[in-house]
């Protein structure tokens, strides 16, 4: 599939409200069909450990803003998962709550990784990448998710991360949208 450039003028304006509007579309739809999945997490969470049933991980996203990214928590105060948190993180259910993120604007349903911030300031060749990539609002699923191994050590999946989310924020389009949602969605007939 040949990428286009970035869309320019009144593309990429339609191109954006189109994108917003499909956000909206798409979190709602998906919290109203998914509110009894969202329930019974959510009682599993509390009747499985003390806390609260949200977690939320401050992170650097779109325009360079603070946000705090809503996800199911999976591990007790102590650091440890529990049963249910464990179920959730490798299902992926522990990523539903961000659909609030997107509905409050915070977030997108495609796009490219939040970044936490350092404890110092990054590199300077580091620092320009990351406000790059916070150009676009964060993606619950995105090229650089698609991309990840398992396989690589954390430096070199940072580095992938960043070159798929510059790659992603230079070509980005509904049409590469789609194809990122159906390739997370059916991994395997959308390659």
């Amino acid at each position: 599939m040949a990428l286009s450039q970035e869309p320019r003028g009144a593309t990429r304006s339609f191109q954006i409200v189109a994108k917003r509007l499909f956000d909206i579309i798409i979190a709602a739809t998906a919290l109203i069909v998914i509110s009894p999945l969202f329930l019974l997490a959510s009682l599993a969470i509390k009747l499985g450990s003390r806390g609260p049933v949200f977690s939320g991980q401050i992170e650097y996203c779109y325009n360079n803003q603070k946000i705090k990214i809503f996800k199911f928590r999976c591990s007790t105060f102590g650091g440890l998962p529990t049963h249910t948190g464990r179920f959730l993180f490798q299902s992926g259910l522990d990523r539903l709550p961000m659909l609030i993120n997107v509905l409050r604007g915070e977030m997108s349903i495609v796009g490219p990784c939040s970044y936490i911030a350092p404890p110092s300031l990054p590199p300077a060749e580091h620092l320009s990448d990351a406000l790059r990539r916070s150009t676009l609002r964060p993606g619950i699923f995105g090229w650089a998710q698609i991309h990840f191994s398992q396989d690589r050590d954390a430096q070199s999946n940072m580095r992938q991360q960043i070159t798929h989310d510059l790659f992603y924020i230079v070509n980005w389009s509904l049409l590469l949208d789609a194809k990122i949602i159906l390739m997370s969605v059916f991994p395997k007939r959308a390659r």
